[in-house]
């Protein structure tokens, strides 16, 4: 047989490439096929284990700020003998001779993102409002863990 004719090989024909070999030019294709499904796949995996990561991160957050929250709401009925009317009270008492503040900023609930939190009140025997008694997120989801056998996150 004479060199360059054709050998009757499927692929073995063909102007060689740039390393000198014929055929394989497929392979290429194959291979790039092949690394887009192990990166699909490995996303299809990793996706949900991020999520409840990023659910753990929010949880951890909310339990900061209503630890911060409760903790200014208990200093500010010890200090002025009753609980603030409002949230902003808590910013800056200006009740007393020296500014006094019980939080740096109002927090956005990390739950659902807003400034929405749920209030509870103490009322009076005629039902006039007294003031803030605790604060809750205004999220009905489901918790990843309970916290004292409140699974959610509005009952924390």
């Amino acid at each position: 047989m004479a060199s360059g004719t054709r050998t009757g090989r499927r692929g073995g024909g063909g102007v060689p490439g740039p390393n000198g070999r014929r055929g394989g030019r497929g392979v290429t294709y194959v291979m790039v096929l092949m690394v887009l499904l192990i990166m699909g796949i490995s996303t299809a995996v990793i996706g949900p284990v991020w999520h409840t990561e990023v659910r753990r991160d929010k949880e951890e957050e909310l339990l900061f700020r209503l630890g911060e929250y409760r903790r200014a709401l208990a200093q500010y009925r010890s200090d002025r003998g009753r609980p603030p009317r409002e949230l902003k009270d808590l910013l800056e008492d200006r009740g007393q001779l020296q500014v006094k503040r019980y939080l740096r900023r109002l927090y956005p609930d990390p739950v659902t993102g807003k400034q929405d939190w749920k209030l509870d009140y103490i009322a009076d025997r005629t039902g006039a409002i007294l003031g803030i008694a605790d604060i809750h997120s205004t999220s009905t989801k489901e918790a990843l863990r309970a916290i004292k056998g409140k699974p959610k996150y509005s009952d924390w």
